[in-house]
């Protein structure tokens, strides 16, 4: 694998281990802010969203040209920060109650089968990744993991 290649799967581990101290960070801030965890949700999202600004700004990123841009958008693009709301939502609320591990396991396989339907279909302008036998043999594998994982919480009752 090209260093340039290996850079970006490394980056991609390290945006894991992101989102997971994420989910309890948020999760502890909300437990001070009264068990609010939508105010959790609002401090993250203005905090990162100040972030983001900075580093555009600094970056050259936000122009007139950008902002112009933006007001010619299709409608769906923007539902990602919708999305990305619904998520961090979903894990301060979700990771006290389930804990991360299971709240972690069950989005993963959320995004991976979402992954792969999306990928065949090239949605959203990506490049069209056929479905393989390889990547189904792999999703099963990873069901059957998730059967055993929860054996215990799924058929104790």
């Amino acid at each position: 694998m090209r260093r340039i290649g290996m850079f970006y799967y490394m980056l991609a581990f390290v945006m894991g281990l992101a989102i997971a101290l994420q989910a309890p960070i948020n999760a502890a801030l909300a437990r001070s802010l009264d068990n609010t965890p939508i105010m959790a949700a609002v401090v993250s999202f203005v905090i990162g969203s100040a972030c983001l600004i900075a580093i555009a700004f600094f970056s050259h990123s936000l122009n007139f040209h950008t902002l112009k841009a933006l007001t010619q958008q299709n409608w769906w693009k923007f539902l990602g920060g919708i999305l990305g709301a619904f998520f961090v939502f979903g894990s301060i609320m979700l990771a006290p109650k389930i804990g991360l591990i299971n709240m972690f396991i069950l989005a993963l396989m959320g995004q991976l089968v979402t992954s792969v339907v999306l990928d065949s279909i090239g949605a959203f302008e990506l490049s069209v990744r056929a479905i393989s036998w390889q990547k189904i043999v792999g999703l099963c594998v990873m069901f059957v993991g998730l059967g055993i994982f929860f054996q215990k919480e799924l058929f104790s009752q």
